[in-house]
């Protein structure tokens, strides 16, 4: 597994919402914006699921996900990996805690970051 480096956590940390992509079976991609999503250690990202329907049925098929950070001195950060669904846990009590109460909160899902590019290049 890939490490995520200091310079894409500060990145990570000013952002507020993340495009977030994932693939069905067939291939066919989707992309949605995520504004509860952060990072857990050098190697784990958290996501609420609070309304993802076509992202959670992804994930359920493949685990495949990506998502895009935006930094304005080194440019953009491609992050990769495979994710799982949880509905109890440590993980799944994090969510509860904190994403808003006004949310569904109905799962977590946790990103193990498998890649990490700066532009084209990759770095991890």
């Amino acid at each position: 597994m890939a490490q995520l480096p200091d310079a894409v956590k500060k990145a990570m940390a000013k952002q507020d919402v993340f495009p977030v992509a994932t693939s069905n079976q067939d291939c066919i991609p989707n992309v949605v914006y995520i504004g509860y999503l952060k990072v857990i250690d050098n190697q784990t990202v958290l996501i609420a699921d609070n309304y993802l329907k076509k992202t959670r049925d992804n994930i359920l098929s493949n685990g495949k996900i990506a998502f895009v950070v935006r930094d304005e001195e080194k440019g953009s950060f491609q992050i990769k990996g495979t994710a799982e669904r949880l509905t109890k846990g440590a993980m799944f009590d994090e969510v509860q805690k904190w994403a808003s109460e006004k949310l569904p909160r109905v799962a977590a899902i946790v990103m193990h970051v498998e890649e990490i590019y700066n532009g084209s290049e990759i770095i991890h």
